[in-house]
């Protein structure tokens, strides 16, 4: 290991400079972004902050499937991918009237760079294609189906269904999985290949293990799963932002009323947390504490109610929660063993 403190470049006299021109970086460091073209040469430019964009149609399909795969197995458990990849694939997209760019990397599941035939109705299309390209199409109306040919081989088929301006995305979705979803977790893998992930960080040159430390760019700490690799850690900004500032004023109190809770709550919460935690995590206790539970919970029950949580104190508490099973009642939590009379067990 080496430490960034003590390690200086005799060329320009500082770390950065020996990352930069002896490390392969991937991602941002600093004020710059280093990529790779298609054709391996490097690409560098200046990193612009670029706001993140409004939920669309196509983000919020993404926000229903995560969503729903979550209902029905756990990210930590065997066998999730597999449904969620089920879910992705069998899914119609629901979108309003317009047009729509697709990335080919997820809508075709394309991962070679090569000429794929596409066919919508008697329209037939040769088009070279790549993972990172956009397919652009219009929708006016009706069902759409959209197959994507390998030579002469069905290499992935999608359907696109167009709905009324006036229905609620949501609701659509909710309702096709309702009659659908077990067709879907009956259908066969699709069994793409998966997409290559270009991980952001520092590969650094093979003399040395692994570099660590803070540089004037960006801190570096070493990866556990990965031999000869770090992550890229920005220096900590105080950057105020409209739902950081929400988030830090509310969290002050929703600490405060944990500490004003009843010793006989806290003792119901205990066994709640441990059962919890072990139906929905692996064994690693210090990932998600008591507390972060109910941290979690009071953010969630807060927007179910419409509660100002920025006004929340002992006095001003949430409508209606008096008990171990109203909060949970109200976050649509399961009870996990708990007894009647433990679930009556009020929190002040």
């Amino acid at each position: 290991m080496t430490s960034i403190g003590t390690m200086k470049s005799n060329t320009s006299g500082n770390a950065d400079y020996f990352i930069e021109k002896y490390c392969h970086i991937h991602g941002r460091y600093g004020d710059k972004v280093y990529r790779r073209k298609r054709n391996g040469q490097p690409w560098v430019y200046e990193y612009h902050y670029v706001p993140k964009y409004p939920a669309t149609t196509l983000s919020r399909r993404t926000n229903y499937v995560v969503k729903m795969a979550s209902m029905l197995s756990n990210p930590q458990y065997k066998g999730y991918n597999v449904i969620l990849n089920k879910l992705y694939y069998y899914t119609p997209y629901f979108v309003y009237a317009g047009s729509y760019d697709f990335s080919c990397n997820t809508f075709f599941k394309i991962r070679n760079y090569q000429v794929y035939g596409i066919v919508i109705g008697d329209t037939h299309l040769n088009l070279k294609l790549a993972p990172r390209s956009k397919f652009s199409q219009q929708f006016a109306g009706g069902e759409y189906i959209i197959n994507c040919y390998n030579g002469s081989r069905l290499y992935s088929q999608r359907r696109v269904v167009v709905i009324d301006d006036a229905e609620d995305l949501e609701t659509v979705y909710s309702a096709w999985w309702d009659e659908h979803l077990q067709e879907v977790l009956l259908s066969p893998d699709p069994r793409f290949r998966a997409l290559r992930i270009y991980r952001r960080g520092v590969e650094p040159h093979v003399f040395f293990q692994y570099l660590v430390g803070k540089t004037e760019s960006g801190v570096l700490y070493r990866s556990h799963s990965r031999k000869l690799f770090m992550y890229i850690r920005s220096s900590f900004e105080h950057s105020h932002t409209e739902q950081g500032d929400y988030y830090y004023t509310v969290q002050k109190r929703v600490h405060g009323c944990w500490s004003a809770a009843a010793v006989e709550f806290r003792q119901v919460w205990e066994k709640y947390h441990i059962r919890w935690f072990d139906a929905n995590y692996r064994k690693k206790w210090n990932i998600v504490r008591q507390h972060n539970l109910w941290s979690k919970l009071i953010f969630r029950a807060g927007g179910i109610l419409g509660f100002d949580l920025t006004e929340l104190s002992v006095e001003n508490w949430l409508w209606g929660i008096k008990t171990v099973g109203d909060l949970l009642r109200v976050c649509g939590m399961r009870r996990y063993g708990l007894s009647e009379e433990e679930c009556n067990v009020r929190i002040y």
